[in-house]
């Protein structure tokens, strides 16, 4: 009796004959998907470069120093991945991938100026938000709260619950610039929290580049939003207007840390360094000394503070 042996095909073989048994419609969206992998991986230096791990980040250095290899390397990928895709889809042949490929950009390129309008819009839009913090520094406008809205005020149904009445204890202010070499610097402080209005301290008359401030203000901050800022500018009052000397911006981390310290002391605050240990760098020249505390119910202030 004879024994017939079926020889059994190579892998590489298997691969390409296999034959994926899905239907037409979800055959299109895995080439859809697929198309859009092969896109995204040209881009994976600049993807790399953006990301927080040191391992990526040199990785992005490497290839960056080696581009054409890379595209090279990438293109090759690329159409093998999609030939192998391709192969595996029983209703698609490469030559009709390329064709419906050519069709879709001849139909977006003859539609294009259709959407030219909508199409810069949309970028616009897009590069305002991507650099909304850059450009409100340019117009002078990233310390102050155009609307007194965020979504999470939407989500949470506009509750004002999550804010925390605290006081800001402003106690000296030194090596200011001089506004005028023939007057001396007559200084006060602005103070810009979230919603609250803006808050500003008395003038301080012929204080120099040096003043002792001993002053306090009384705001509402949100501990939970991490997007929160305390600006502070030291401006110098003029004949016309005021002239700013210096700011400086506090982060809500910073502002907690602050009132942490201001709890631990408790309500036995002096205006002595014991009592203020943080001091802040002003932008462009400067020191503030500053710290925080939690307002509690029938609180009157820092107002009648000893002098020390």
């Amino acid at each position: 009796m004879e024994e017939y042996m079926t020889t059994k095909e190579p892998l590489p073989m298997q691969v390409l004959h296999y034959r994926a048994d899905i239907d037409e419609e979800y055959q299109g969206w895995i080439l859809i998907f697929t198309t859009i992998t092969c896109v995204w991986l040209f881009c994976l230096p600049c993807y790399c470069a953006g990301m927080s791990s040191p391992r990526a980040r040199k990785f992005a250095s490497w290839m960056s120093q080696r581009l054409y290899v890379f595209y090279a390397g990438m293109c090759l990928f690329n159409i093998a991945l999609m030939y192998l895709v391709i192969e595996w889809l029983p209703d698609w042949t490469f030559p009709m991938y390329l064709g419906v490929l050519a069709k879709s950009f001849g139909w977006l390129a003859g539609h294009v100026l259709k959407w030219a309008t909508s199409l810069a819009m949309i970028i616009a839009f897009c590069f305002v938000v991507a650099f909304k913090e850059r450009i409100a520094l340019m117009l002078g406008l990233d310390h102050k709260q155009i609307f007194n809205c965020k979504m999470r005020d939407c989500l949470s149904c506009f509750a004002a619950n999550r804010f925390r009445p605290i006081e800001l204890l402003i106690w000296k202010v030194e090596d200011l610039p001089s506004s005028d070499i023939f007057h001396a610097n007559n200084v006060f402080i602005e103070a810009y929290l979230g919603y609250n209005e803006t808050m500003r301290t008395r003038v301080h008359n012929n204080a120099g580049s040096d003043c002792i401030l001993k002053e306090s203000v009384q705001l509402n901050f949100d501990e939970d939003d991490e997007e929160e800022k305390l600006f502070l500018f030291v401006q110098n009052q003029k004949v016309m207007g005021a002239q700013e000397l210096g700011r400086v911006e506090i982060g809500s981390d910073k502002m907690k840390q602050l009132l942490k310290d201001g709890q631990r002391r408790g309500g036995n605050i002096q205006w002595t360094d014991a009592s203020f240990t943080t001091s802040f760098q002003l932008i462009p020249r400067g020191q503030i000394w500053v710290t925080a505390v939690p307002v509690e119910e029938e609180y009157h202030g820092y107002s009648e503070l000893a002098t020390c």
